[in-house]
């Protein structure tokens, strides 16, 4: 049995392992301080193969829709901040969910009325605010308000907007 010393790696964890099956504790994989970067390579490797399946298109052609989606949503990074923030603190979402939990700046996670949470990131948030904005004018991050902040949750995570706090006007004598 010649091939019982070789040594063969397992990709995922960068650990040598023998033909056997055993792991050797006292040796270090080569590559074991790329963890981070491989693991957000094969997590946008694995997005565009979703693409690649989910819009009919060829791999190379998903990943360049998905770099251009990026880009875009890149623009938007500020108006995310601002959107998160006018949502949470300005009391935006407060209508329709209760705030579980909210970092200040990045990301929340929220419940809302029939008691489904979600949590919303900085990256959802800023492609939703560069297809709210789309080619239309975009505001000043400054110019967003709890109200327009609220929009872009719902349509963000509902697709529309379906809960609307009621709005209760004064009359001027």
């Amino acid at each position: 049995m010649a091939s019982e010393g070789k040594v063969h790696w397992i990709c995922d964890t960068y650990r040598p392992v023998t033909k056997s099956g055993d792991v050797n504790a006292g040796h270090v994989a080569p590559h074991s301080d790329w963890d981070g970067a491989m693991t957000e390579n094969f997590a946008a490797k694995r997005a565009a193969r979703r693409y690649a399946r989910e819009h009919h298109l060829s791999y190379r052609q998903a990943l360049a829709a998905l770099g251009a989606e990026r880009a875009v949503a890149a623009r938007f990074v500020h108006h995310a901040e601002r959107i998160l923030i006018e949502a949470v603190e300005g009391c935006g979402i407060t209508h329709w969910c209760t705030v579980e939990s909210w970092d200040g700046s990045s990301s929340t996670t929220i419940t809302d009325l029939g008691g489904e949470q979600f949590t919303l990131s900085l990256d959802d948030v800023a492609s939703a605010a560069a297809t709210h904005f789309g080619a239309g004018a975009t505001p000043s991050p400054l110019d967003i308000d709890s109200y327009l902040a609220d929009e872009i949750v719902q349509t963000l995570l509902f697709g529309g907007i379906i809960y609307r706090p009621q709005v209760r006007r004064r009359r001027v004598a």
